[in-house]
């Protein structure tokens, strides 16, 4: 008699799922049939799996990062499909993968009200709740409270800088030797980061490190490549790495450092941060204590600006060691480069001067052209929407986008596209940049309502830096006896060699001869 009812709850839960199923089929079927009907669209181009049982895009993805070139496979599959096309993940979400120009833009800006950030939620003890983490009203009164204080700080904070690039140029090597840039790099924008976001540089490059800014970065490094192993793992992530205690130490690190400017922002009343500004005659902008005045609880105000301070910790100095890279084998760049510096020789670096520099800024464009430190972002459909383009065999049709499907942006491919670049679309080349390409198809910082804050400050900081160096150094040489670009790949990709160089300067010259 019980197995007779078991039997009979198995089948009726089966019957009920299969209805359920059929049900979510025949309304996904008659919201794209309307589509079809109102807007003309066809479906994308679809991946053919190899094999029905292993995910072998995940696969060849994986081998592809850990190979370093994580791009390779997108790449192949756009050759093989076009610029759109779908695929299913292991969990059967249907992902759209583009690189067409108009469906970026349309998610991005024009569209951007469909779509959210998929779920990060495996990233919630490292990230908390902030800019890059949050949606709609939160994420808006996030971006209203930093940007104006970026805008100001981009106008202000120039002889803060100055004082950590004098410092970085005493350690590099003047005579030839080999060094490797990425680990300065770092530290450089260490100390320029911290200054700027807390209000107390960590002076990692003064000798012996006083503030033991080394303990600091390696936490930083574990807990980004413990992100980027949940990245990978996806919804398996819990799961997959829930013995993970090493990241959560890290973790733990990081959150300290961070809770100690903290503790200190929050004990200072704003009108005694404000006088004391006023006594000191300070004109730079503290983050942290900006952020305090609108943000009392101590756990939320961590979260809100280490969400700040992450991309600026490394994403720049990645930047920037990305320009030496290509440089270091470039060399006729390098003497335009310290042809244009020569020019301003004597002349203040403000803010407007180096706006101006057109060389400079074609180099560090052409560079994230080639090299963007994230090479796919997706977005997560939040209502029935369209693609403008990528439907049918020829792509031309719109694509009608499912509530809940993902759409995977891969900027890498638009900004490795050949109808749009040229032939010479992989070759380090800032002349194309004379004639700057049309509007839409260079995103080094997004576009849209989310495009990064930061950015002026970061174009600003990379091109000084370069200046000053091109200003000091007659050579740089590679050193590297990999010549191609090799990429680390933790939650931002890196190059995985360094950036192995010598650097000559003047006073070396005129010393050898």
């Amino acid at each position: 008699m019980l197995s007779s009812l078991i039997v009979r709850l198995v089948w009726t839960a089966a019957a009920l799922l299969v209805s359920v199923l059929l049900s979510r089929k025949w309304i996904s079927h008659r919201a794209f049939r309307a589509a079809v009907d109102k807007h003309g669209c066809q479906r994308p181009r679809k991946h053919v799996p190899n094999d029905l049982i292993v995910n072998d895009l995940a696969k060849a993805r994986a081998q592809a990062a850990k190979d370093g070139h994580a791009m390779k496979p997108f790449m192949d599959d756009f050759e093989r499909y076009g610029k759109t096309w779908e695929e299913k993940d292991a969990y059967g979400t249907t992902i759209i993968n583009t690189m067409d120009k108009l469906n970026i833009q349309q998610v991005l800006s024009l569209g951007h009200q469909d779509y959210s950030k998929p779920d990060r939620s495996m990233f919630a003890p490292f990230f908390g709740k902030g800019i890059f983490m949050e949606e709609g009203a939160a994420w808006k009164h996030s971006r209203d409270m930093i940007k104006p204080i970026f805008s100001r700080a981009e106008l202000s904070d120039m002889d803060a800088f100055q004082r950590h690039v004098d410092r970085f140029i005493k350690i590099v090597p003047r005579d030839g030797t080999p060094v490797d840039l990425q680990p300065l790099l770092k530290k450089l924008f260490l100390d320029s980061s911290t200054e700027f976001i807390f209000g107390e540089s960590m002076d990692s490059q003064l000798p012996g490190d006083p503030n033991n800014s080394a303990a600091l970065l390696r936490a930083f490094d574990e807990a980004f490549v413990g992100a980027g192993k949940r990245r990978a793992a996806g919804k398996l992530a819990r799961v997959k790495l829930a013995f993970d205690k090493s990241w959560k130490v890290c973790l733990q690190q990081v959150h300290a450092f961070v809770d100690r400017h903290v503790e200190r922002a929050l004990s200072i009343s704003i009108q005694e941060d404000e006088e004391s500004a006023q006594a000191s005659g300070q004109k730079r902008h503290i983050l942290l204590h900006e952020m305090a005045k609108h943000i009392r609880d101590p756990v939320d105000l961590r979260f809100r600006v280490l969400n700040i301070f992450i991309p600026a910790l490394d994403s720049i100095a990645i930047l920037v060691g990305n320009v030496l890279f290509h440089l270091a084998r470039n060399p006729e760049a390098w003497s335009q480069l310290r042809k244009e510096s020569a020019r301003i020789e004597g002349k203040p670096l403000t803010y407007e001067l180096l706006r101006s520099l057109k060389l400079f800024r074609d180099v560090v464009n052409e560079t994230i052209r080639l090299q963007g430190i994230v090479g796919r972002a997706e977005r997560l459909a939040i209502c029935n929407t369209l693609l403008p383009v990528g439907g049918g065999t020829d792509g031309k049709a719109p694509v009608f986008v499912e509530k809940g499907t993902i759409v995977g942006m891969v900027i890498w491919g638009l900004h490795h596209d050949k109808e749009i670049w040229g032939e010479d679309f992989a070759k380090f080349n800032p002349q194309r940049w004379v004639d700057k390409p049309s509007t839409g198809v260079f995103l080094p910082f997004f576009a849209g309502p989310r495009i990064c804050p930061a950015q002026q400050q970061v174009m600003t900081q990379a091109i000084y830096l370069l200046v000053r160096m091109s200003q000091e150094f007659v050579l740089i040489e590679n050193q590297d006896p990999v010549t191609e670009y090799v990429e680390n790949l933790k939650v931002l990709a890196e190059s995985r060699n360094g950036v192995q160089v010598s650097l000559i300067s003047s006073e070396s010259t005129k010393e050898i001869m």
